[in-house]
Formats: structure tokens, sequence, C-alpha cells
């Protein structure tokens, strides 16, 4: 694997995981301030996602060439960093929610997109903040991870 293709990927592994602590730290606060244990589940997928990041980034920075781990480790980051939580979790859940909120919709347009059974209304500040900071640090991930795919393909050309 070329030089610069191992930096981007270095760095696809630490938004990933800035992201992971960030959604666990999260989620384990409002389990607290919402006395909702259940939101504590993100722990079973957060942990061994940062571990398995660490891991594959740590074995593919000394690999030479591209390998089915590289898709794993680019498969992982996509669905579950990416995707479940940058783009659902933080541009959702908490930026978007908190752009309507702040921006008027009604109640009942809040609760059509933010169904008062599985969201709290923005009410804690430190919540809300972790919430849209996952929003904030998929922007990097998103880049540095196009970066890295980039590299990967043409790497092989």
């Amino acid at each position: 694997m070329l030089k610069p293709v191992k930096k981007e990927q270095g760095k696809v592994s630490l938004y990933s995981n800035i992201l992971m602590i960030l959604t666990s730290v999260h989620h384990a606060y409002g389990a607290v301030v919402y006395h909702t244990p259940w939101r504590m589940h993100i722990l079973f997928m957060s942990v061994p996602m940062i571990l398995v990041t660490l891991l594959l980034n740590r074995v593919l920075q000394q690999k030479a060439d591209r390998s089915g781990w590289a898709w794993v480790f680019g498969s992982l980051v996509l669905l579950l960093s990416v995707m479940m939580i940058g783009t659902y979790e933080g541009l959702y859940n908490h930026v978007l929610k908190n752009v309507l909120y702040f921006g008027g919709l009604s109640a009942r347009g809040m609760a059509m997109f933010f169904p008062p059974s599985m969201y709290e209304l923005p009410n804690d500040a430190l919540f809300e903040v972790t919430g849209m900071l996952q929003g904030v640090v998929v922007i990097p991930l998103v880049i540095h991870f196009i970066g890295w795919v980039r590299g990967l393909l043409n790497s092989t050309t």
C-alpha cells in the first residue's frame, strides 16, 4: 500500500474512533440523564468497533499491498461509523432535530419526524452538543474515507 493511502487510512481510523468514543459517552450520558438504560446498547457496537478498527489499521499499516482486510476495514467504517452513527445518529437525530426545533417546527411536526417514544426534544445542552458533534466528526471522516478509497483504487492501476 502506498504511503499516502496508509496516511489516509490512519486518519479514517482516527476519526472513526473519535466518533465511536463520542457516541459511547453521548449514549451513556443520555442513559443516566433520561433514565433510559437501553441507550447503553450502543456500547456493544462502539467498543468492539474501536478495537477492531485499531487492530485492522495496525495490520494494514504493515501490509505492502491491498488485501481483503482493507475492504473489511472500509466496510465496517462505512456502515457503522459513517452511515449508522455519523449520518443517522449525528446528522439526523441531532443536527436536523435541533435545526427544526429551534427553527420553530410545530410540536406536531417534531413528533412526526422524531416520535416522543424514541426521541427527546432538546432539553439538555451536553446531550445535544455531544449528539451534534457526531454529525460534525463524520465530515472529516467522510473526506478521508473518500481519499483512502480513491488511493486504494488508484494503487491497482
